[in-house]
């Protein structure tokens, strides 16, 4: 069977999203699943990885790990795929799994699949699907399994893995591996900006874009998804135009969201917006344009004017 090593990142002490997705996409595989976590005072998030259907964790807790530190990281991720041999290292294509992967697949001189949506094992090779051009066209990459290969999965792809309190597995110490090379670069401190709402996580999005008109208009899609129970998106010009925050952006220069619901008000449907939010399970355009490139997406359309549309919406609810 093939062995796959999944890197579990951690962000403010917890497990991050995009890993959960990871080992979605690896169990779809039909793999021997393992896992490596690397920090300071990570025991405990090693013993939860396992409840995500994880077999054996690789946990390396030790000071030297209390902040990121790439090089690091690095070395002690080759002495272990060294040492266990995994047919396949995954990781989230985040800033992190694009600083590591990379170094690690030169070291093995070995094939890196960066920013894959899809993947699958086929007779004796990994298949990944890599998206090019805003997802206008989309690349098919396959490696020899007899060869060891890298991998990171885009986010927004997989549902998250959920944990089984039933579930447990093997957690194994490893020594972090480091050399006086690896320390001409020294982490100083960890400084987390503040985010005040996670529209990936969101069920139900009202989304808004330039066709919203204004600042002061911008407060039909606040009433409306405030009424929904849900939370605001928005294209990249209406946060260019500081009607919103930054959180709030939706496409290729903010979030890949994947709600159940998705209204989208006033966007006209930019690929670079369109990549971001493709992928939400029912698609509600709201438009006066019945040409706008959204339609082309929407499962269903309202060709009407938004604050028309959205103050009685907010009415019935």
């Amino acid at each position: 069977m093939v062995k796959v090593l999944v890197i579990i990142e951690i962000a403010k002490g917890k497990i991050i999203g995009l890993t959960k997705e990871c080992i979605t996409a690896v169990k779809a595989l039909n793999a021997e699943l393992e896992g490596v976590v690397l920090g300071q005072g990570v025991a405990e998030l090693a013993v939860e990885a396992t409840k995500y259907g994880i077999n054996k964790i690789y946990k390396v807790d030790d000071s030297q790990f209390a902040g990121v530190n790439i090089l690091y990281h690095t070395r002690t991720l080759e002495a272990l795929i060294k040492q266990e041999n995994p047919d396949i290292i995954i990781a989230g294509a985040s800033l992190y799994g694009q600083e590591v992967m990379p170094r690690l697949a030169a070291r093995f001189n070995s094939a890196m699949f960066p920013s894959v949506k899809g993947l699958k094992i086929g007779d004796d090779e990994l298949e990944a699907t890599h998206p090019l051009f805003e997802e206008k066209l989309f690349a098919k990459m396959e490696a020899d399994l007899d060869h060891r290969n890298f991998v990171t999965v885009l986010g927004g792809n997989n549902p998250e893995a959920e944990p089984d309190s039933s579930l447990s597995g093997e957690v194994v110490d490893f020594s972090p591996v480091i050399e006086d090379s690896d320390k001409r670069e020294t982490f100083v401190e960890e400084k987390i900006a503040k985010v005040s709402v996670d529209i990936t996580k969101a069920k139900l999005l009202v989304s808004g874009g330039r066709g919203v008109g204004s600042k002061e208009n911008f407060s039909v899609i606040n009433d409306a998804a405030k009424a929904l129970g849900g939370e605001v998106g928005a294209s990249r010009a209406a946060v260019d135009a500081d009607w919103v925050a930054y959180d709030h952006e939706i496409g290729q220069t903010g979030k890949t969201v994947t709600p159940d619901f998705n209204i989208v008000c006033g966007i006209s449907g930019a690929i670079q917006h369109l990549v971001g939010m493709r992928n939400s399970k029912c698609i509600i355009a709201i438009n006066t344009d019945e040409d706008a490139p959204i339609l082309e997406v929407a499962h269903y359309a309202i060709i009407a004017d938004l604050h028309a549309v959205l103050p009685e919406l907010t009415k019935q609810v």
